[in-house]
């Protein structure tokens, strides 16, 4: 039986240093997986490999020591629990990004649809290189936005109200260029700092 290793690799399933053993790459957005993915991906560790899943930089997880027989089946058993196979050699890899807008404080924007549009448009294309998306919602940048090769990072355009304002100055203190004054009964926002 002859084995194309090239396109097992292209496919998710990356060989190991013993020949006959892959590591298969579960493909993950934005580090979001149901619970149910998650059983899935448990049973398939179990049943197909040595029972442990590795979690990789880019959020996604790898099931370690399948071996090769067993590629079809293990391919198989995580579509019929809704965990597909992803991607690795020169293509549009999977999309990382923080929680955002919808569960973080700090969130300005909401980063999974985000991550998930771009993975619909672009997972898996053909590249001369491997090629890496990353969103984070904002400026804390805790998803390091510049280690991809296209970033997006979440902002806002601050204004004021003078309706739910206490002046209480709290804005003024987290401000990191210094923009914002709040005095007794005013409140300056200066947008060219």
């Amino acid at each position: 039986m002859t084995v194309d290793y090239k396109a097992l690799k292209m496919g998710g399933f990356m060989r190991q240093k013993e020949g006959d053993r892959f590591s298969v790459r579960v493909r993950v957005t934005g580090g979001n997986l149901t619970t149910d993915q998650l059983r899935t991906i448990v049973k398939a560790a179990d049943r197909f490999g040595d029972g442990h899943v590795h979690m990789t930089s880019r959020q996604q997880l790898e099931i370690p020591a399948v071996m090769l027989e067993d590629v079809d089946k293990i391919k198989t058993f995580l579509n019929d629990g809704g965990v597909f196979s992803g991607v690795c050699g020169p293509r549009v890899r999977s999309v990382t990004a923080c929680q955002g807008a919808d569960i973080c404080p700090s969130g300005c924007i909401r980063t999974y649809p985000l991550a998930q549009e771009l993975m619909d448009r672009y997972y898996g294309r053909q590249l001369p290189t491997k090629f890496k998306f990353g969103v984070t919602g904002c400026r804390n940048n805790c998803l390091k936005i510049e280690e991809n090769d296209i970033g997006v990072k979440g902002g806002l355009i601050v204004s004021w109200s003078s309706t739910p304002c206490t002046f209480c100055s709290e804005c003024a203190k987290v401000c990191r260029v210094g923009a914002i004054e709040v005095g007794e009964d005013s409140f300056n926002l200066d947008r060219g700092k």
